[in-house]
């Protein structure tokens, strides 16, 4: 089985070993899985469902805008659920 060596950094590497903690899995196995799934040519189960039933005016461009801008203001929130 291949092995690959990364090298991240000191806060990178506290950040891993916290979301590893609860895991119940090695390091290795959670690394493993995370670019398995980051490589995964399928789509999501019920992906396909979710065709055509957004309701607005806005593009796949203006919403994924929104999303990476931040729900968390309170006006956008309002925005989005009306």
């Amino acid at each position: 089985m291949p092995q690959l060596a990364i090298y991240i950094d000191d806060q990178l590497a506290k950040k891993l070993d916290k979301v590893i903690e609860g895991s119940r899995k090695s390091k290795s196995k959670w690394v493993a899985d995370l670019i398995r799934a980051k490589l995964e040519d399928e789509w999501p189960e019920g992906f396909f469902e979710l065709a055509g039933s957004w309701e607005g005016d806005e593009g796949p461009q203006e919403i994924m805008a929104k999303i990476r801008k931040g729900l968390g203001q309170t006006d956008k929130r309002e925005d989005l659920s009306s």
